[in-house]
């Protein structure tokens, strides 16, 4: 498979916090609406998923509510915490006026959690019920990506896009699959146009780096990595990326 001999090259770790169950009480006490409404926009502000975790379970200890707990396994899903998200959005899954955002969380969470062919299981139920949804297309995509069907995959992606996903996303998924094929070429023109267009996600910036360096353009890769302050030591980074045969996954859930 080809992912088994993808190395990673960037990590991003996260830190999370405990906080008692005496404070959550003490806060549940003095929830409204309005004080809500602003520690959520503080917390999605800063993304700060440990203080939006802590709040929406106040919230639900005090009242079942449906959006509230959709945003909880969101913020696990979104704070790493996969098995956390599946957990909570069990009794959503039937409900159907959020059906549809819970059962595409569930298949990003389980390809959060590496469980690929589920992943793909559950998307398939839901591109019956929802087949405009770009977002289901896309993760499906990245889950066939990852059991080694590019194929399958390109071919997610684009219909992805053809329901109108985000173009950035798009395009950097399907120059991943392009860099996977050693078509590194074809993965600078998919990714620069949007780089120069002042796109600055991450994932897409490490991709575009790293299929200038394997293209030979390693003048471009050393501008962008100063630019972007992606290292400390531009010339080590562009070494090790030319010893590298393939790069880590960058591919994006929207």
């Amino acid at each position: 498979m080809y992912f088994k001999k993808i190395i990673a090259i960037f990590t991003i770790l996260m830190l999370s916090g405990c906080v008692g169950l005496k404070q959550h009480s003490r806060k549940a006490q003095h929830l409204t609406p309005d004080n809500i409404f602003s520690k959520e926009k503080l917390y999605q502000s800063t993304s700060n998923y440990d203080g939006l975790i802590s709040l929406y379970r106040a919230v639900l200890k005090n009242q079942e509510d449906a959006k509230i707990r959709y945003k909880l396994a969101d913020s696990y899903y979104q704070k790493g915490d996969s098995a956390s998200a599946l957990l909570y959005l069990q009794p959503l899954l039937k409900n159907p006026k959020i059906m549809e955002a819970a059962m595409l969380l569930q298949v990003k969470s389980l390809v959060q959690q590496r469980g690929y062919h589920k992943a793909v299981i559950e998307a398939n139920k839901l591109m019956k019920r929802f087949p405009r949804n770009p977002n289901i297309y896309n993760a499906r995509g990245i889950a066939l990506a990852h059991l080694g069907k590019l194929d399958q995959a390109e071919q997610d992606f684009m219909k992805a896009r053809e329901r109108f996903l985000n173009d950035t996303t798009a395009l950097n998924n399907l120059a991943m699959l392009k860099i996977i094929k050693g078509e590194y070429r074809n993965a600078v023109q998919l990714l620069l146009p949007q780089y120069l267009g002042g796109q600055k996600q991450q994932h897409l910036i490490y991709n575009l780096v790293f299929a200038l360096v394997k293209s030979g353009d390693t003048k471009y890769a050393f501008d962008i990595i100063k630019r972007e302050q992606l290292n400390t030591s531009p010339e080590s980074l562009v070494t090790a990326l030319r010893r590298t045969q393939i790069a880590s996954t960058r591919l994006m859930v929207h």
